[in-house]
């Protein structure tokens, strides 16, 4: 796994970004099942053109440099600009559409006087695998940032950080209620402008949101790790002392409206289970709990196996001590070792 760099406006790095990972674009739009075959025929209805309409129109006045950004990814892959927005709301047209969408990734959390880490599983559809990349940007009157990245859509949707010392990852949390208002990879996206902790809360928790999120935030300056649930009209600070696990679904906020999944509620059941039992006191034992697998349908480390429809693609571990992201492998074949793919510095 390499890292990219590009440099320029926001459209110029988009383009950059097209430009260079075109095929992989096209691959994963192409094959996005729920894009192709009901967003889009949906979209092309009287109310569905009136939806988007509406909805380009709300990102363009609040998120118009992202705009510009996808702007410029079609460009330079030569892909519809359309299908980008929509994809980069798909959380959102799931619920409009009436498509199910499928759970996500798990996240576990320790912060001690000793050790100060996050881990995330980033888990997906297997059309994913082998198909994402590294970016680092840098945009003018912008902190740099580093994210990993799905084809097509913007930086945020996984995890990353930027120079201002601020790192996340990003959780699903489905709902079956969406509003009318800002997608969750637009604001995701903005947690990578933020200068403090405080920022990032503010940004995550914008007014006007559509849909849920969970997101775990680091800060390198503060030395501090939250789990911050947002739901369209309620969000919920947890400051993480100890040890903490998240999966797909709400923890502290109301579960009322939330779609909770087989593997999301057995990944939590696991992990809650494994941290009660003490084993998360540093990185090995932290690796160890997203790694699991003992849960026999639907474990932490994912692997595709029916009857769970996703993969653990990689593992990204932040270190807020020794200013590290490392990113591990998915699924390991027998007898090989667990070392990272790549160490990224987030410190300059």
């Amino acid at each position: 796994m390499r890292l990219s760099n590009f440099r320029g406006s926001h459209f110029d790095v988009g383009f950059a970004v097209g430009r260079t990972f075109g095929q992989q674009i096209r691959k994963t739009l192409g094959g996005n099942k729920s894009l192709q075959d009901r967003f889009l025929p949906f979209h092309r209805t009287d109310q569905g053109k009136r939806l988007y309409e509406e909805l380009a129109r709300l990102h363009s006045l609040r998120f118009s440099d992202y705009i510009s950004e996808l702007q410029g990814i079609s460009k330079g892959a030569g892909v519809s600009f359309e299908e980008l927005l929509l994809a980069n709301l798909g959380v959102e047209y799931e619920v409009y559409s009436a498509v199910g969408g499928h759970s996500g990734c798990s996240t576990c959390s320790l912060l001690t006087a000793d050790r100060a880490l996050f881990g995330h599983n980033e888990d997906n559809l297997t059309m994913y695998e082998e198909q994402m990349y590294l970016l680092r940007l840098e945009i003018s009157g912008k902190p740099a940032l580093t994210a990993l990245c799905y084809p097509g859509y913007l930086p945020g949707r996984a995890f990353g950080f930027n120079s201002e010392g601020i790192c996340f990852c990003a959780n699903s949390v489905p709902t079956t209620e969406a509003v009318i208002g800002l997608g969750r990879h637009f604001i995701a996206r903005s947690l990578l402008e933020a200068g403090s902790l405080q920022e990032a809360i503010e940004l995550a928790t914008i007014p006007g949101r559509a849909s849920g999120f969970n997101y775990t935030i680091g800060c390198l300056k503060e030395r501090r790790i939250v789990d911050l649930e947002v739901s369209p009209h309620d969000h919920h600070v947890t400051e993480i002392e100890g040890s903490y696990f998240h999966a797909n679904h709400y923890v502290k906020l109301s579960r009322k409206g939330q779609s909770v999944s087989p593997s999301s509620e057995s990944r939590q059941k696991r992990g809650e289970a494994l941290l009660a039992g003490g084993v998360v006191q540093d990185k090995a034992g932290l690796l160890d709990v997203l790694r699991d697998r003992q849960a026999e349908d639907y474990p932490i480390l994912r692997n595709g196996q029916p009857p769970d429809n996703s993969i653990t693609l990689v593992t990204g571990l932040f270190d807020l001590d020794t200013a590290i992201l490392a990113i591990y492998p998915g699924p390991l074949k027998k007898n090989e070792r667990l070392e990272p793919l790549i160490e990224i510095p987030m410190r300059e």
